[in-house]
């Protein structure tokens, strides 16, 4: 029984984290629902991601990140600039597709949300295009 009451407080803890991950990245998930579809975020670990799938089967997607992840904070003072990867899970594969970031300790790279909505919107539907997904 305690493992279920157990179970039941992770899921309502992950509900927690979604809400909240969602209303600290809200404006960077709409510029990029304004131009594509099936964006959503995802935590690989501790790190946040904003994920937009391309396959129905999960093996391709974009993932968006801040440095290396969105870190879990409540802002976003240590992101340094956007990072958006076509990640190819069945060839093992990844391909940056829009980068503004910058190392730790140096200022933040752009951090602008219309260059990257165009960016990765750009790729995503033409990939889409391409491949009939």
């Amino acid at each position: 029984m305690v493992f279920l009451h157990y179970l039941s407080a992770v899921r309502l803890l992950r509900q927690v984290e979604e809400a909240k991950a969602r209303a600290l990245y809200a404006d960077v998930i709409e510029a990029l629902e304004a131009q594509c579809t099936d964006v959503d975020v995802d935590w690989p670990g501790n790190e946040l991601n904003i994920v937009i799938q391309l396959s129905t089967d999960g093996d391709q997607f974009v993932a968006i990140t801040g440095r290396t992840s969105l870190p879990w904070h409540d802002d976003r003072s240590g992101l340094g600039g956007w990072k958006a990867v076509h990640i190819d899970n069945s060839y093992g594969t990844a391909k940056v597709i829009y980068d503004t970031t910058t190392p730790e300790g140096d200022p933040a790279g752009d951090m602008s949300l219309e260059p990257l909505a165009d960016e990765v919107a750009s790729y995503v539907n033409g990939w889409r295009a391409e491949y009939g997904t």
